[in-house]
């Protein structure tokens, strides 16, 4: 540590939703950070945010050949930010060894990639890169609900994962909330982060098509095969937006080798690290800001050898902050900060 008081941690993209929401969960955090350093996009520079009752200043990001200086003596740099912003960051902290937390995994495809619920097997790969990635939200809630089912004969899972406005960003949500407004004003309403519209309405495409499958839905199979270590073919399932100013819900098949014990598999869902099992289901919106997955409407298909449940989460909370401060405390707890 740089401070003998504690960590210096630096948050990248401070301003937007997932790094407003990441300073929330930083503010409650057991890990003994000493001192914050903020920064965002030029447009935000200057702004002052409150985390452990201290305000603090968001500074604009310097360029390449000044990041070295701004950066020194920072122990911890969480990544909430654009992809491109990302891409051209981390090399130079990697120059620098200060470790990263890339929350999304802009850097997976050279990176380990982890949610420590599941496994934290990946962190003895992080001293060779000195990056951590936590992978797409849909990813770490769907790889959540399956850890343990996976050890216990599940095959693969199909389904429909629907996502939010605010997986654009801040600027998806506002977008959102401007669509609505405009049509109940009979005005035409903004269509730049959703150039078909999203306000009562659902986008069944989600990504660029390749070959039938869009380029978000290989993103996210990719994600969870490797967190269970499954093939990619076991976990297909399609993407579509809601129009939901944020949150994740998910209508998963799960199929197993075995017939389905139905009162095992509640059991096994039920003691899953962060999951909760049970009836009425809360939507998306009402469970905003809770760090808890909740799973209900569990079936058992006529087959008995697949079951059928829904999911619902925080996308911001559980896929993006919850897991950044679990990745960021396991890499402290082995001594990696």
């Amino acid at each position: 540590m740089s401070n003998a008081d504690g960590l210096t941690v630096a948050v990248v993209g401070a301003t937007g939703a997932v790094g407003r929401d990441l300073l929330t969960v930083l503010e409650r955090a057991n890990l003994p950070i000493a001192a914050f350093r903020l920064f965002a996009s030029p447009a935000s520079n200057g702004e002052t945010i409150e985390v452990r009752e201290r305000s603090h200043r968001v500074q604009a990001l310097p360029s390449e050949d000044g990041v070295p200086a701004v950066f020194e003596g920072v122990d911890l740099v969480f990544l909430a930010a654009p992809a491109n912003v990302c891409r051209g960051l981390v090399p130079i902290l990697q120059d620098e060894d200060i470790p990263v937390v890339d929350i999304g995994g802009t850097h997976a495809n050279s990176s380990p990639m982890m949610v420590p619920s599941v496994s934290i097997e990946p962190i003895a790969d992080f001293p060779d890169t000195r990056v951590m990635c936590s992978p797409s939200a849909p990813a770490v809630v769907v790889a959540t609900v399956l850890s343990q089912l996976s050890v216990r004969g599940a095959t693969q899972v199909r389904g429909t994962l629907m996502v939010s406005a605010s997986s654009a960003g801040k600027a998806g949500a506002e977008e959102l909330s401007a669509q609505v407004v405009s049509l109940f004003n009979g005005k035409t309403p903004p269509r730049v982060v959703f150039p078909q519209g999203l306000a009562f309405d659902l986008n069944a495409q989600v990504g660029d098509d390749v070959e039938g499958w869009t380029t978000v839905e290989r993103r996210v199979a990719l994600e969870v095969a490797d967190l269970l270590a499954w093939q990619p073919e076991q976990a297909l399932m399609s993407v579509v937006l809601a129009p939901m100013f944020a949150g994740v819900a998910a209508n998963l098949t799960i199929d197993f080798d075995h017939g389905v014990d139905l009162d095992a598999v509640r059991e096994l869902i039920a003691e899953t690290p962060g999951v909760r099992l049970g009836d009425p289901l809360p939507g998306p919106r009402r469970v905003a800001g809770d760090s808890t997955i909740y799973v209900g409407r569990l079936r058992l298909d006529p087959d008995n050898a697949r079951i059928h449940l829904w999911v619902s989460a925080d996308n911001l909370r559980v896929g993006a902050s919850a897991n950044a401060l679990a990745i960021a405390t396991a890499l402290w707890s082995e001594g990696y900060l």
